[in-house]
């Protein structure tokens, strides 16, 4: 990660180049995350799940986030978003969805041991840096 002073230049700049791109989305929305910003990091995210409703890992880590700040009605509207979605792809999502004893295991299982995969290598809005 850039040190926190360019963090800001660094991210709008992505974002003017790849304003489209849902992974630059998400890459803005752990920002805002890692700085408490709640409000603006759950509108990223759901702007990251919008762009890009077939990407696995940005449902895991809304999921995540919601788990951390929201209450169980947002996690439940995700977890219904995600599987009418039905994502395929992300890196952590088909390591975890194709492996052999996860392989026949519904939508809402993936996502929460790839929310739970996801916190084992990101640690947010703990004081980490």
């Amino acid at each position: 990660m850039v040190p926190r002073p360019q963090r800001k230049t660094k991210s709008m700049d992505a974002r003017t180049r790849c304003d489209h791109d849902p992974h630059v989305i998400a890459a803005i929305a752990k920002l805002f995350w890692h700085d408490r910003k709640v409000d603006k990091a759950r509108s990223w995210l759901n702007r990251a799940v919008t762009l890009g409703p077939d990407m696995g890992d940005f449902w895991a880590l809304f999921y995540k986030f919601e788990i951390q700040y929201g209450a169980e009605e947002t996690r439940a509207d995700i977890l219904k978003r995600c599987i009418a979605a039905d994502p395929k792809h992300g890196e952590k999502w088909q390591a975890l969805s194709k492996a052999a004893e996860n392989s026949h295991q519904p939508t809402e299982v993936i996502l929460k041991k790839v929310a739970v995969a996801l916190g084992k290598g990101e640690t947010f809005a703990e004081g980490k840096q």
